[in-house]
């Protein structure tokens, strides 16, 4: 082999792992934002149900009224969870917040028991919580409940903030991966403009032309597409490694049909921008071909 033919086949390697990376990093990009947005209503869910309800209780109660009163509250269809905070574990906070007992220096014990009350997602807006406000009230053994509805029209905002954002977010991709993959692709071809021309002169179809850049960008698009699913895959395994509870928010159909997007996003946008590629020297005349 011939240095000049080395030379020129290392560079096509160079040129072809070049390609490949640039592609499967857009790609990753977009793998990720679709999957953010597939699992956005999980995340909504998952934050707006971490929004408690605080119950606080009449006097002293015994196991039996409070499991009675638990049950109850639990019954209703918009409660999801509730958690018991007893008297002693609240002045066991106070005692380590303030350093000292408050019932020595109060003569009495200022520690309420209470309720925190989780309510299922579809019930946490302004308008749904009040209604859950005033059905707590007709509980007789509840001195009083306390929310921060600031907390959950915000929450609310932000997660609509959150989903126009990842819509504009994924159309921009989509432009930059197309105009990235096919300047890449452009960039490819320019050392073959010369042979485009020539065959286009002996009378080839512009169809035959484009069918091998074709090809070739579209294997280089699968495999970006699979290194790209293997990284996305990376990142969810990590994620739900340090965060467990996300187990319950990434669903394995959605994960899937990421995959899927990204295997065809791969292959739409490889050809479709070796189409606009090769169009370009198609359309030159072959003194123009010297001075692009």
């Amino acid at each position: 082999m011939s240095d000049k033919h080395q030379v020129k086949t290392i560079t096509l390697f160079t040129a072809g792992v070049i390609t490949t990376i640039s592609i499967t990093l857009v790609l990753f990009l977009l793998g990720l934002t679709v999957l953010v947005g597939f699992t956005g209503k999980g995340l909504a869910s998952y934050f707006k149900e971490n929004i408690s309800i605080s119950i606080e209780l009449t006097g002293d109660m015994d196991a039996k009224a409070i499991q009675l009163i638990q049950k109850k509250i639990e019954a209703n269809p918009y409660v999801k969870s509730t958690t018991y905070i007893s008297k002693e574990e609240i002045k066991k906070q106070l005692i380590e917040d303030l350093g000292g007992d408050p019932e020595e220096a109060l003569g009495y014990d200022p520690s309420p028991s209470y309720f925190d009350v989780f309510i299922k997602s579809d019930y946490v807006n302004t308008d749904s919580i009040k209604k859950v406000e005033a059905s707590f009230k007709e509980f007789k053994l509840a001195k009083g409940l306390s929310f921060k509805e600031e907390d959950i029209a915000k929450a609310n905002e932000n997660l609509s903030k959150v989903g126009s954002i990842l819509l504009i977010l994924a159309i921009i991709l989509v432009v930059i991966s197309f105009t990235l993959i096919r300047n890449t692709i452009q960039l490819n071809i320019y050392s073959k403009r010369f042979l485009i021309n020539t065959m286009r002169l002996v009378g080839a179809t512009n169809g035959f032309i484009r069918r091998p850049f074709i090809f070739s960008t579209v294997i280089a698009g699968i495999l970006a597409a699979i290194l790209a699913n293997v990284a996305i895959t990376g990142v969810v395994y990590y994620f739900t490694k340090e965060y467990p509870e996300l187990i319950l928010i990434v669903k394995m159909h959605e994960l899937l049909i990421v995959y899927g997007i990204v295997v065809i996003s791969g292959i739409v946008i490889t050809v479709l921008a070796t189409i606009s590629a090769v169009n370009r020297y198609l359309k030159m005349t072959t003194n123009k071909l010297y001075h692009v």
